[in-house]
């Protein structure tokens, strides 16, 4: 009977808390998708409001003349298209690549350069300089899809109640000669986008709840966005920030996904950069809850409108099961557990995680464009693997929690392998 009672309590605290919360959460978000898709039913347009879409360049030369020409190469008619690049302390040869292309594209385009760097400052000068209707903020190292313009729009001319939305950021294919270790990750980066914008932030949209406009591809309604004190510099995720601003100072307007609306961008160069990316991204998170407390008292457990808590709660206090599942099992092991029920515990739960993808991917190929349609099904090997991708992102992620509370925030992050090496280098030089 003892041991019948210590199966249950392993079972129930190390595996259905977390298939329980997750299961739950995969099949809301699933379902509330799948009704989200069949009411999206919008009229032509009209007419074609003024678009400035805001292109912040430091050292992009690799990337902007692609940038420039998707633009360029929109269905919307490039006479109501306005870009703005603004220069914040380049030193390669971004303004050569853009005198090249400015002389051949038929697109309104002006280069301004700031004296000073911060993608922040570089946006908000671009605002106040900003003619359209519509301002859209660009990263000079994506591309956008022919009709991405024409699509939010669309949505947004049909729609005076939209404030802001965030187009789907989509990550292109690796390039052929591309090593192993990157290339897999690019491939995992693929499914990661593709079902956190068509599935998990459309389902944040049926909320009301969307966490974040995305800094690659977003856009605003001018008059909305100038009564915002627009993108902070004392946050390193100034794009979460500023969607934060916006559910204070809006009323009966909103803000939501447009995954109709694509923009590409490249895949991760490599395991030390995809760690950077995360734990900053961690760490705005947390700066920009703690700026914010008013929102953050919003009670976790009302079904609709923007509530950071529930995000945090679930994002940490319930990821703790996954951070002892790793830490303790030897430990397990001590205490009188068998090996094999503990294997056995880790197969159900990857099992479990394993369902989840495949339950992401299904809804998420049904609401895609037929391109996408087709690398998913080339990439759907990876399924396997991306219940290990995503647990090695948390640990990413918990690395930034660590960094919020010990480190002042920066853009540039040094992974544990590389401070490891630096830190090795140090102590051979004070040795010498």
């Amino acid at each position: 009977m003892s041991d019948l009672i210590t199966n249950l309590i392993f079972w129930g605290v190390w595996l259905l808390a977390p298939m329980l919360v997750d299961g739950l959460t995969t099949l809301a978000s699933l379902v509330g998708t799948l009704a989200q898709r069949r009411r999206r039913r919008y009229p032509a347009l009209a007419h074609f409001p003024l678009v400035t879409i805001i292109v912040p360049v430091y050292n992009s030369a690799d990337t902007l003349e692609t940038c420039l020409r998707s633009i360029a190469a929109q269905t919307y008619p490039t006479g109501q298209i306005d870009v703005l690049l603004i220069d914040n302390g380049t030193s390669d040869d971004s303004f050569a690549i853009f005198s090249r292309v400015h002389g051949e594209l038929r697109l309104a385009m002006h280069w301004h350069t700031l004296i000073g760097r911060g993608k922040s400052r570089a946006l908000n000068a671009g605002i106040h300089m900003a003619r359209g209707q519509y301002i859209c903020n660009l990263d000079s190292d994506a591309a956008l899809a022919p009709d991405a313009i024409a699509q939010i729009v669309t949505v947004m001319e049909a729609d005076p109640q939209l404030a802001a939305g965030t187009g789907a950021i989509q990550v292109l294919e690796p390039e052929p000669g591309a090593p192993p270790i990157p290339r897999l990750l690019g491939e995992c980066e693929f499914l990661e986008y593709l079902t956190a914008f068509n599935v998990g932030r459309t389902y944040q949209t049926l909320q009301q709840n969307l966490y974040t406009l995305s800094g690659a591809f977003s856009f605003f309604r001018r008059s909305v966005l100038l009564r915002t004190l627009l993108y902070s510099q004392e946050t390193v995720t100034e794009d979460t920030d500023l969607t934060f601003q916006l559910y204070e100072v809006l009323t009966d307007e909103r803000i939501s996904c447009i995954t109709e609306a694509i923009a590409y961008v490249h895949p991760i160069e490599s395991l030390a950069r995809l760690y950077a990316q995360r734990v900053r991204w961690q760490r705005g998170q947390l700066e920009v809850s703690a700026r914010y407390t008013r929102l953050m008292r919003r009670p976790f457990w009302q079904p609709f409108g923007f509530v950071p808590s529930r995000v945090l709660l679930v994002d940490h206090t319930l990821a703790f099961p996954r951070l002892i599942w790793t830490m303790l099992l030897p430990v397990l092991i001590g205490f009188g557990y068998s090996s094999a029920l503990i294997v056995s515990a880790l197969l159900v739960l990857y099992g479990f995680y394993l369902l989840v993808e495949v339950g992401w991917v299904a809804v998420a190929l049904i609401g895609v464009d037929a391109a996408s349609q087709r690398r998913l099904l080339r990439t759907l090997w990876l399924l396997p693997i991306m219940p290990l991708y995503r647990m090695g992102i948390f640990w990413f992620r918990l690395s930034g929690f660590i960094h919020a509370t010990a480190e002042p925030g920066t853009w540039s992050v040094t992974d544990p392998l590389s401070q490891v090496r630096d830190g090795i280098a140090d102590l051979r030089r004070r040795l010498r």
